[in-house]
């Protein structure tokens, strides 16, 4: 038995063992409906069940990963992004179990329930980012900074953070817990483990984005003053005491993994960055895995030089495999060596960072500034940023006037029809919180913030009258 020390957690004992039982049972915000008692399926596969067939996911196959507005069906968007961190997390996942039974800290009835939990996890973890990425993550922080320091307005410091440091996993919990209509208030219904295993920085717009900063909870920030119930019901129930939940750091290595060797690939596919740059780059920054790992690489070109007709992209295909399974090792690793830091929510690092397989990570990393430099990409991000940017204008304007309503024809009417419904649905019946001009403005960035790339870009054309 254990007692938590430090401040931010509860003074009660607890083992590792309760405390993952605690994490890997079942607890929602309502009791689940039309549940089949027979059908074998844990709590988090039944999560999965829900996720995969809904909209929000579906959206997700025309939203940027690197390559924005891609017409090639082999790169990758962030649906094929998310299902290959769905993966990788949960193999992760197997092998902690696998850990956790041989240390007796596993419940044997809950063997499959953490794998499930990452797949879950890994799915979704993207679900809120905007059109176009982190650039038009850009584009709303950007917009509403410059809007306050022009514009009178009734919002508070935090609720103004919200804003100006909007985020796409913040807004991830906000569409799982809220604004996919499942019938209730309570979006998805899911298990407050997944819920959880999404908030990366347990902080909110305040509290976290203070920089300088060591703590890593700090770093940016979690929920939206609209989620600060929800957000609070999850920690104390799970007894996270405003730290992160352990499932968090397995969830962000499965992620540095998938997007650090993928977007390489897709690189290569789109001759951006050729096999030389990939040798040039892994030959300056690796360190402990340098022999390994240059000797396959060497190899693979040595079997596939024979071959007639043999695309480059399969070399790198086979290399990128074979680096994912050295870094997806030494996650395991790492999580066992770091163990009580993890449960505790204590580790200051992410655990790819402080891993043996660091050097294939920074060499992937350096890779990567070479690919998102290239002319075709920075010019479509621009343009997206003019959308995104451009929209939030029209729609913003428009909020300030009592007539962004239903009924009218006015123009502020008008473009308050185009908003979704189930948007609508949201603000209107089912976001209590007593804000006015706050909630317009969320119901804006939920609408914009939720479209697809080629829907932001046809409908700001379409409002400013470019297409027709």
């Amino acid at each position: 038995m254990i007692e938590y020390h430090h401040a931010h957690f509860t003074k009660k004992y607890m083992s590792y063992k309760e405390k993952w039982k605690l994490i890997l049972e079942e607890k929602r915000f309502r009791t689940k409906s039309h549940t089949i008692e027979s059908d074998g399926r844990n709590t988090f596969e039944n999560d999965y069940g829900r996720l995969i067939s809904s909209a929000p996911i579906r959206r997700l196959q025309d939203k940027t990963q690197v390559f924005p507005l891609e017409q090639s069906d082999y790169i990758r968007t962030r649906l094929t992004h998310s299902l290959e961190v769905s993966y990788l997390a949960s193999s992760i996942g197997q092998s902690i179990e696998n850990y956790l039974l041989n240390k007796q800290e596993l419940d044997i009835k809950l063997k499959g329930n953490l794998t499930s939990l990452l797949r879950v996890a890994g799915l979704v973890h993207d679900l809120g980012n905007p059109p176009f990425g982190h650039f038009g993550e850009e584009a709303i922080k950007s917009f509403f900074s410059e809007y306050f320091s022009k514009n009178s307005s009734t919002l508070s410091e935090l609720e103004k953070a919200d804003f100006e440091n909007f985020d796409g996993n913040v807004q991830t919990l906000r569409i799982l817990s809220k604004l996919y209509y499942f019938g209730d208030e309570f979006g998805y219904n899911l298990n407050y483990s997944s819920l959880a295993s999404i908030i990366k920085y347990p902080s909110n717009s305040v509290d976290g984005n203070k920089k300088p900063t060591t703590e890593i909870a700090k770093k940016k920030f979690g929920y939206f003053v609209t989620e600060t119930e929800t957000y609070k019901k999850i920690n104390d129930y799970l007894k996270l005491g405003n730290r992160r939940h352990p499932v968090v750091y397995l969830l962000e290595a499965a992620d540095d993994i998938a997007y650090s060797a993928a977007d390489i690939e897709d690189g290569i596919k789109l001759g951006i960055i050729g096999i030389k740059d990939i040798e040039d780059i892994f030959s300056e920054n690796l360190d402990q895995n340098k022999k390994a790992v240059l000797e396959k690489l060497d190899s693979l070109k040595s079997t596939y030089s024979k071959e007639r007709n043999v695309d480059t992209s399969l070399i790198i295909q086979k290399f990128r495999i074979f680096t994912q399974q050295i870094m997806l090792e030494s996650i395991v690793k790492c999580f066992g060596d770091n163990y009580e830091d993890i449960m505790q929510g204590k580790l200051e690092n992410e655990i790819i960072d402080i891993s043996e397989a660091k050097d294939i990570r920074k060499a992937y990393k350096n890779l990567q500034y070479k690919v998102f430099d290239d002319k075709s990409i920075l010019k479509k991000e621009i343009a997206g940023w003019e959308a995104i940017y451009g929209l939030l204008e029209i729609f913003v304007k428009a909020s300030r006037s009592d007539s962004f309503k239903s009924n009218g024809n006015n123009l502020e009417a008008r473009l308050y029809k185009i908003i979704s419904s189930s948007h609508k649905k949201v603000f209107e019946e089912i976001e209590k919180y007593s804000n006015s001009e706050y909630k317009k403005l969320q119901l804006i960035v939920d609408f914009i913030s939720g479209m697809t790339d080629t829907y932001a870009i046809t409908l700001f054309q379409e409002l400013k009258g470019i297409k027709i």
